[in-house]
């Protein structure tokens, strides 16, 4: 380092080091937190958190208070939906909302793992109830495009009716 360096220069140079000293502070902070974090877990588990919104339920985890569970949302989330979009379509507070997503970010494996075998109940159920109505939605179909085709016609004559 330079002795003689003007004022200007002294003080840009200040300026540099006490920002580069600012930045690996809050490294130090970041990586000190995330020390006393993994001590913790390999202790005592995850950090207990109070959540008074999730609770399980025959149904799975709901919303407490509703018959909603988390993997509505889930699904919703899944489809790329903005989480203030799914906190009104489902009408819930804000609150509730982030309880909904730190439990999901809290407990990922284990939610993972039953939306999984949720979905996979649901296709199985459409596909059986699509099997047992295959016949029944057989027997409605030529009636349903007879039904149709009257309905045309009778489109068509209102239509000539109205220009009259």
């Amino acid at each position: 380092m330079e002795r003689n360096l003007p004022p200007e220069q002294v003080n840009a140079q200040i300026a540099k080091l006490e920002e580069e000293v600012r930045r690996l502070q809050a490294e130090l902070a970041v990586l000190r937190s995330r020390q006393v974090i993994h001590r913790l877990m390999e202790t005592d588990g995850p950090l207990p958190m109070e959540n008074k919104t999730i609770v399980r339920t025959p149904r799975g985890l709901t919303i407490k208070g509703t018959r909603l569970t988390i993997y509505s949302l889930m699904d919703e989330i899944k489809n790329k939906a903005s989480l203030k979009y799914v906190r009104d379509l489902y009408g819930l507070t804000d609150e509730e909302m982030l309880d909904v997503v730190d439990y999901i970010h809290l407990h990922s494996d284990e939610v993972e793992k039953e939306y999984q075998e949720v979905v996979r109940h649901a296709e199985e159920n459409r596909q059986y109830w699509e099997e047992r109505n295959q016949e029944r939605f057989a027997a409605i179909t030529p009636e349903r495009e007879a039904f149709q085709a009257k309905l045309k016609v009778w489109k068509k004559q209102r239509q000539a009716d109205l220009k009259a």
